[in-house]
């Protein structure tokens, strides 16, 4: 089985701040008054002004994988912070996260199907769970309601245009298709997964 990109292999996963990224993040945390890294101290700096110490502050409350620090990282998805947010998940893929990151999933396509987000931007909560969560490690359960959402998407068939009402939001036939392949990816992966275990 080729790996393909959507589920990276939990090898793949550094268990540990660099050097060169604990000395930041002990930097960071002195300048802003805290005498120690605890997870107060990390709450704080990831509310930071500064883009690259909210960036240290991220891959240290991956690091540390509590609820708290899960939490915190899971509500940025979706704003400025997305990208840096999962590269701290996809680095240290905290088993708290993945229950976390399913209901991200779940949330987004709501969204969609209420037709407060287009098909595209919803998906992309699911491609975020996928790329951020290790497939070993996660509750059946919870992959179950990732897959029904990706079933979901591969099943989404594009409406016909309204001519009555050309200011109605229509799905354009090209991005349903994009998010049915991605879905049916997802899908077959973890099908030629299970199957190989």
């Amino acid at each position: 089985m080729a790996d393909r990109p959507v589920f990276r292999a939990a090898e793949a996963a550094t268990p540990e701040l660099t050097v060169k990224e604990q000395k930041k993040l002990k930097a960071a945390l002195i300048a802003r008054g805290a005498d120690r890294q605890d997870e107060a101290a990390l709450l704080e700096l990831a509310s930071s002004k500064k883009k690259a110490e909210r960036k240290l502050a991220y891959q240290a409350l991956a690091k540390l994988g509590s609820e708290t620090a899960v939490d915190c990282l899971v509500n940025e998805l979706g704003f400025a912070d997305e990208e840096v947010v999962c590269e701290a998940l996809q680095r240290f893929r905290p088993a708290s996260a993945a229950e976390p990151l399913v209901t991200f999933a779940e949330q987004k396509w709501k969204q969609y199907e209420d037709l407060a987000i287009p098909i595209g931007l919803a998906f992309a909560g699911v491609l975020t769970a996928c790329a951020c969560i290790d497939p070993h490690t996660i509750k059946p359960e919870a992959l179950n309601r990732l897959l029904a959402v990706a079933e979901q998407a591969a099943a989404i068939e594009p409406e016909p245009a309204d001519p009555e009402n050309p200011y109605a939001y229509i799905e354009t036939e090209l991005e349903i298709q994009r998010v049915n392949v991605l879905a049916r990816g997802i899908l077959q992966e973890l099908d030629e997964r299970q199957s190989g275990l």
